[in-house]
């Protein structure tokens, strides 16, 4: 057992107190302002460094200005140490925001830890099947059905894409960063994986769910690979593209000519499959449906009549899918065990504000019928 049992007593960690800054997207700088300079911030960079121990009242005053639980530098969990997180568009996002969503993760995942002491989740049934450079599209292709098959999910459209991940033990949740600069991401820590999928770029039913089948394709081909590369990004997109319609459906589903019939058919494959026009015309184009001239006519077609913002049929789809795992777990701690929410997250040593804006990223906030 671990995280709740005697780590108050336990040291600080220096990653832990770096990971509470980073939190808060602050520079040693902006922490030690914080403190009324009660230390300088070349003494915060040696405390962070691990070649100085805080005293006690540098600890609290730390713990005050990063609004943290004390205990939070010194828990002790299995999600220790630098999270493996799959961003894309490296170059546009700033250092300091992919390290904020770095800690965002280990609180989740530190979070999840603590729930799973007390409910039992679903079992982890993601398969691992490494993707080679240079990987072609047919075997990209393999591995989507070598998943749709493991998941029983046959040559139909997939009802709900982050239900599944769910279902097969993958953490979800929304995201709000306050920053366009960040999409979807993928990252393992702690003993399951998780997918954030964020609300500020991705708020549309269609590109959110192409989004969580592109970290699914992460997290099946690349558990090994250093994360950010074209090629890996390239990679997972293709899964995506598959897993959403298998290359046998698409070349009975889609369209060889845009006329106005062809248009027709990509709008009613978007409503019953629940893939973007942009993403089906991908999918035209990497199987040769589509010759190159014509993709490249249809996305001028898109682009002068907008839908490359918004497509025909994206306010009928609705809202994005919306994660369910975390919340029934949480529920089922309170009326089984009589834990609170507040509860659980103490026994974490974990911020109960941010905690709550995490947890209400990763529920359905629509009303519920029950039976």
């Amino acid at each position: 057992m671990f995280g709740e049992f005697g780590a108050a007593a336990a040291p600080p960690r220096p990653d832990r107190i770096r990971l509470a800054r980073e939190l808060r997207g602050l520079t040693q700088r902006e922490v030690v302002e914080l403190m009324d300079y009660a230390i300088t911030p070349a003494a915060l960079s040696q405390i962070e460094a691990g070649k100085s121990r805080p005293r006690q009242q540098t600890l609290e005053m730390l713990a005050g200005a990063l609004e943290v639980p004390e205990t939070f530098f010194s828990a002790q969990w299995r999600t220790d140490g630098q999270p493996v997180t799959f961003f894309r568009h490296l170059r546009s996002t700033s250092v300091r925001t992919r390290r904020r969503a770095a800690a965002q993760v280990v609180l989740l995942a530190d979070f999840v830890e603590a729930l799973s002491q007390r409910v039992l989740l679903p079992e982890l049934a993601v398969p691992s099947i490494p993707a080679a450079r240079g990987a072609s599209t047919e075997e990209i292709e393999s591995a989507a059905l070598r998943v749709r098959e493991d998941w029983n999910l046959g040559m139909e459209p997939v009802r709900h894409v982050v239900r599944e991940l769910e279902r097969n033990g993958v953490v979800v949740a929304r995201l709000r960063l306050d920053s366009t600069a960040v999409d979807a991401f993928a990252a393992r820590a702690g003993s399951r994986p998780l997918v954030f999928l964020t609300d500020d770029k991705s708020d549309n039913f269609v590109r959110s769910r192409l989004d969580a089948s592109h970290e699914l394709g992460h997290l099946v081909m690349h558990e090994h690979v250093e994360p950010g590369t074209r090629e890996v990004e390239r990679q997972a997109q293709e899964f995506a593209s598959c897993f959403l319609l298998p290359s046998e459906c698409a070349r009975e589903l889609l369209p060889t000519r845009l006329d106005a019939a062809g248009w027709s058919r990509l709008m009613e494959i978007k409503r019953s499959w629940g893939i973007s026009i942009a993403a089906l015309l991908f999918r035209a184009r990497s199987l040769r449906i589509l010759s190159e001239d014509s993709y490249r006519s249809a996305m001028r077609y898109m682009s002068a009549r907008g839908w490359r913002t918004q497509e025909p049929g994206d306010r009928e789809l609705g809202s994005p899918e919306a994660p369910l795992l975390i919340e029934r777990a949480i529920r089922r701690a309170k009326v089984e065990l009589g834990l609170s929410f507040d509860a659980l997250t103490r026994s974490a040593h974990l911020p109960t504000d941010d905690m709550r804006r995490l947890v209400e990223g990763a529920v359905d906030s629509r009303p519920t019928i029950e039976f």
